[in-house]
């Protein structure tokens, strides 16, 4: 791992932007343009993302284990969370999340590709073609 590159990741960074691009060019944004989340890549290889809907219905029963079938789809559909570790391969400016942790089942153990650039104290990360959508993710670093 280059580790110039590996010293750009390390730390904290808030979503700015989280936008999905299709094929014909639509953008839309999967949890409103005021989604909020966080990303964290530590020296040790480790990373964590955290994505969440600004606002989602709350449980009636303030107990996160006693909701509604409409209240945990509403919490689930606004809430996307993994971890693992992560590399870098500077040749194709990708960063991979090996993923051992995750709300979404079918990633568990599975790998994703972002791919990335660096300005003016931001991280671009950006996915693969998903079907038909492209995700782009805008990163703040946190002071």
């Amino acid at each position: 791992m280059n580790m110039d590159i590996a010293k750009e990741f390390i730390g904290v960074w808030s979503l700015v932007k989280w936008t999905a691009r299709e094929a014909d060019g639509r953008e839309s944004h999967p949890f409103g343009e005021d989604a909020i989340g966080q990303i964290l890549y530590d020296p040790n290889g480790n990373m964590m993302v955290e994505l969440m809907k600004r606002e989602r219905k709350l449980f009636a029963s303030g107990n996160f284990l006693q909701g509604t079938t409409e209240e945990i789809l509403s919490a689930y559909n606004g809430f996307f969370a993994y971890s693992g570790t992560y590399t870098i391969d500077t040749s194709a400016k990708a960063v991979t999340h090996h993923i051992q942790i995750s709300h979404f089942p079918n990633w568990v153990g599975h790998d994703q590709i972002r791919y990335y650039t660096f300005s003016d104290g931001q991280l671009r990360l950006s996915t693969p073609v998903i079907g038909t959508t492209q995700h782009e993710f805008l990163w703040q670093r946190k002071q």
